[in-house]
């Protein structure tokens, strides 16, 4: 569909109506529609089970390849407001995520230190670092580092000093996986200066515009999507576990027998 199809789509929809009553006389009011029906229980249960039984379930593949690791130094933040953005990537990028709290009095030797081995991608600190900036960034380190220090001056409430970090978190992800600032206004990739420049953030999140910069890097890091699909699909691809019931195990030999049927004509030929 062009766009000049959708807009006139659009027009229709939205002035379609008034021009209408403008032309046609006015009638008496029509009677009341009867109430909509809720949808049949059991015809729902029939529709999932038809779903069931043709697809095997949605499964995800294993976690493979190394994670981006939010690696948590300080006690003054809540480490929920950590993990709430870090389950969010993981779910949303379906990108390997962890997270590991640990004390230490070098947060970034100690990041250094997970990046040595093989198992880790990037990181993303979570610091308490007094006289320091609230982002730092060195992607050819592959590390960047949320000083929650300066975000909670005196007379910050603990909610916006949370707010704040969780805000610094996505930037630092962002910024650190290949994103440049972003041009709308729902996202956190802005210019900032002080404090009060992320409070006037009004995204507390990425937007979609950085997503594909985002992957790419990722790729370029060794970084594997986690794949979700049917459990049929996963079968014809072949990573899918065994089965775990009777719909799952029917489906299994259904693909084993038809891919051996084809290659036996194959060998044939």
């Amino acid at each position: 569909m062009t766009n000049r199809t959708f807009l006139a789509i659009a027009l229709s929809l939205t002035l379609g109506p008034a021009l209408w009553a403008q032309q046609t006389p006015k009638a008496d009011p029509p009677a009341a529609a009867p109430a909509a029906t809720k949808p049949d229980p059991d015809v729902r249960a029939a529709v999932q089970a038809a779903m069931l039984a043709r697809t095997g379930g949605i499964i995800q593949s294993p976690v493979t390849g190394p994670a981006l690791l939010f690696l948590n130094t300080q006690t003054q933040t809540p480490e929920k407001t950590l993990r709430a953005t870090a389950d969010t990537i993981a779910r949303v990028l379906r990108l390997h995520v962890e997270v590991a709290t640990r004390e230490s009095a070098d947060p970034i030797a100690e990041a250094a230190k997970a990046l040595a081995g093989t198992t880790t991608a990037a990181v993303v600190i979570i610091a308490n670092l007094p006289g320091q900036p609230s982002l730092l960034i060195a992607p050819e380190a592959r590390w960047a580092l949320v000083n929650c220090a300066p975000l909670g001056d005196k007379g910050v409430s603990n909610e916006l000093r949370d707010e704040r970090v969780q805000k610094e978190i996505w930037r630092a992800f962002g910024y650190l996986m290949g994103a440049a600032n972003s041009n709308f206004e729902t996202c956190v990739l802005k210019s900032v200066v002080t404090p009060a420049d992320l409070d006037a953030l009004k995204g507390k999140s990425l937007s979609l515009e950085p997503f594909n910069k985002i992957m790419t890097h990722a790729q370029k890091l060794g970084m594997k999507p986690v794949k979700v699909t049917s459990y049929r699909r996963a079968i014809e691809e072949g990573w899918a576990p065994a089965p775990t019931n009777d719909v799952q195990k029917a489906i299994w030999n259904e693909v084993k027998q038809k891919a051996e049927k084809q290659g036996e004509a194959k060998a044939a030929e």
